[in-house]
């Protein structure tokens, strides 16, 4: 017959190879699903390994965050600690070049005169001035002062004077005032002189006495 296809076999045998068919088909389409799921279960475990790790760099960010904040906390509590040590030692202290500062007072002295003791009182820096106490100024500091006397004898009170004027006229000192200016006899009481005692105060604020070779020539002074 032209165009058809007789199948000749017994019932039972077209049975079997339909069955057959049947189950190559049903095998084809478990190993494309089996392949499918592979790809899947592949795809999903690369993703989950990918969140892990995610998860693992965000912890140790996180991690590393709070290390940066305590050790910023530590370190703002350090910074806070020797600001206040600071400035207790600023209140202490005298920070200023003493041999410079009695090269300064001696290279001003008049030729008649001579120092016998140069002192410098530091617990002045801890108290706080009066005037400064009732201006109750919590925003500025108080002036950081030294207070400082010098006794010792010069020929007539024109060289003390002098000698005040000197150091009157260096911006380091402040407040410098005459206490006692007496008479003295010297040796054998042949020679007299006017013994004198100078009180001054030293501001730490400002610059420190210049050098030897910078001073100012002042009228009547040791060069």
């Amino acid at each position: 017959m032209t165009g058809r296809t007789m199948d000749l076999r017994p019932a039972g045998v077209r049975r079997r190879v339909r069955d057959a068919t049947e189950r190559i088909r049903v095998a084809r389409f478990a190993v494309v699903a089996g392949a499918l799921l592979c790809v899947a279960w592949m795809s999903a475990s690369w993703r989950l390994s990918m969140a892990r790790a995610d998860l693992a760099s965000a912890t140790e960010r996180a991690e590393d965050v709070v290390r940066v904040e305590s050790e910023l906390q530590e370190a703002r509590a350090s910074v806070e600690r020797n600001g206040r040590e600071l400035a207790a030692w600023r209140r202490v202290t005298i920070p200023i070049a003493t041999g410079q500062l009695i090269d300064t007072v001696v290279g001003i002295l008049p030729d008649s005169a001579t120092i016998e003791r140069l002192e410098l009182d530091a617990t002045s820096l801890i108290a706080v001035p009066a005037g400064y106490a009732r201006a109750k100024n919590e925003n500025t500091a108080p002036p950081r002062r030294v207070e400082g006397d010098i006794e010792g004898f010069a020929a007539t009170d024109e060289d003390v004077a002098r000698f005040v004027d000197a150091l009157r006229s260096r911006p380091f000192f402040r407040g410098v005032r005459v206490v006692t200016t007496r008479h003295r006899e010297l040796g054998s009481g042949i020679e007299v002189a006017r013994e004198f005692q100078i009180a001054f105060e030293v501001d730490l604020d400002s610059a420190s006495p210049a050098p030897v070779g910078d001073r100012d020539q002042v009228g009547g002074t040791k060069q």
